[in-house]
């Protein structure tokens, strides 16, 4: 017996260590990736910006309003390095971890709060600098997001498929989101880290990452019923180990992703605010529709207008659509609960429709938490050959180059 317990106990000293050695590589690998990114890109759109900003027209550069109450840098080399980040969506994060809800327009209580709480608490530790806080909150995201997207496809298609799936994802053409002041990288590492929680049958910390997800952003609602084959297949294991006290757990943890993001709808509702819907439609002129009808709406719009922007977005949706059918045909890719979490969050992309702009208005950014996408993708890449890789990932870079590029031009991209 002596014997037996001392194999056993040197068994899982063994794992554990082979255990903390694969989360060493994810995050070293995790790191350098970010890195690269947050350098390379930094730079390219420096460089854009410093290039271009000479040619536009001073009373352009003068107006104060496109940031808000934000104090920013307007001159050399602080625009170049931090304002440049500074676009769209991304103002109106930083705006309300500034402000909060209640200085800001109606139109931004669209917006979830975690986001903008954490930024805030970042800020201060920075020195009160919340473009800074915004850039060290989105590039500890993207670190994380990028660990546990490599820890998720190396458990379950191996190393070289872990690599390959996070350049997949930090080589798409619009990545540099990830690291701007979005809140797309925060989203995604709460929902991966609540996936690996699941399959750990670590239940509760599945919840509670749940939570906080639908609290970055809505679709983390979604999570609950994506979770549901995980439970499935782990109550047809082990089904007495569910029954009882673990069976509340398993249900809290399915429960709380739509408890996140109800608890601040009902807030919303609580101190006044009109309902979503509403005020997308006031602000944004979007109305919700069924995912056909958004579709339908969507072709429409850019066969009459054939432009960049529509010509991303739906080039956008027909690859994915694409990806997600070849997920679905391969037995390989072909996980229950990964193709319900992709199939339910496209369906809502595409549930919107627009008079007055692009109905599939910044589909090309939310495929970014689609990581089954990058996870399917990079098991492909990882048995290609060295000239389809080097093909691929030159490609995608060049549109990941120019697409920065643009964003850091005040072009709309996503």
């Amino acid at each position: 017996k002596h014997y037996m317990r001392h194999a056993y106990r040197q068994i899982m000293t063994n794992h554990q260590i082979d255990d903390l050695n694969k989360w060493k590589s994810a995050w070293s690998w995790a790191i350098s990736i970010t890195l690269t990114l947050r350098l390379g890109l930094g730079l390219i759109m420096a460089l854009a910006w410093l290039t271009i900003k000479p040619h536009l027209i001073p009373t352009i550069l003068n107006i104060p309003s496109p940031y808000g109450k934000l104090v920013v840098p307007t001159t050399s080399p602080g625009d170049a390095l931090l304002t440049v980040w500074l676009r769209w969506d991304a103002v109106h994060h930083l705006n309300l971890a500034l402000r909060g809800y209640f200085d800001l327009s109606v139109g931004d209580s669209v917006f979830y709060p975690l986001y903008a709480l954490l930024t805030r608490m970042i800020t201060h530790v920075v020195g009160g600098n919340y473009i800074v806080g915004g850039l060290v909150v989105s590039t500890l995201a993207t670190v994380t997001s990028f660990a546990l997207l490599f820890r998720l496809a190396e458990v379950t298609y191996g190393s070289n498929t872990a690599q390959w799936s996070v350049l997949a994802l930090a080589s798409y053409p619009t990545a540099f989101f990830l690291l701007a002041p979005f809140t797309e990288s925060l989203f995604l590492a709460l929902t991966l880290g609540s996936f690996l929680a699941a399959y750990y049958q670590r239940w509760k910390l599945a919840g509670v990452l749940g939570f906080f997800a639908s609290l970055t952003r809505g679709p983390g609602m979604l999570m609950s019923l994506a979770l549901m084959p995980i439970v499935w297949r782990q109550w047809k294991r082990d089904r007495f180990k569910l029954i009882g006290k673990r069976s509340f757990t398993v249900l809290l943890g399915l429960t709380m992703p739509v408890m996140g993001g109800l608890t601040f709808l009902v807030w919303r509702k609580s101190v006044g605010f009109p309902p979503i819907s509403t005020v997308l439609q006031q602000y944004s002129g979007l109305i919700l529709t069924n995912p056909l009808s958004g579709f339908v709406a969507a072709i429409t719009q850019w066969l009459r207008y054939r432009d960049f922007l529509t010509t991303l977005e739906v080039a956008t949706v027909f690859m994915f659509i694409f990806l997600t059918g070849l997920m679905i045909k391969n037995p390989l890719w072909r996980k229950p609960e990964w193709l319900i979490y992709t199939l339910a969050n496209l369906a809502l992309f595409l549930s919107k429709q627009s008079f007055t702009a692009s109905s599939l208005q910044s589909i090309s950014r939310y495929v970014l938490i689609l990581f089954p996408v990058y996870i399917a993708l990079g098991n492909w890449l990882a048995h290609q050959s060295h000239r389809v890789r080097f093909s691929y990932l030159t490609l995608s870079s060049v549109f990941l180059v120019l697409l920065s590029i643009c964003y850091s031009l005040w072009i709309f991209v996503g």
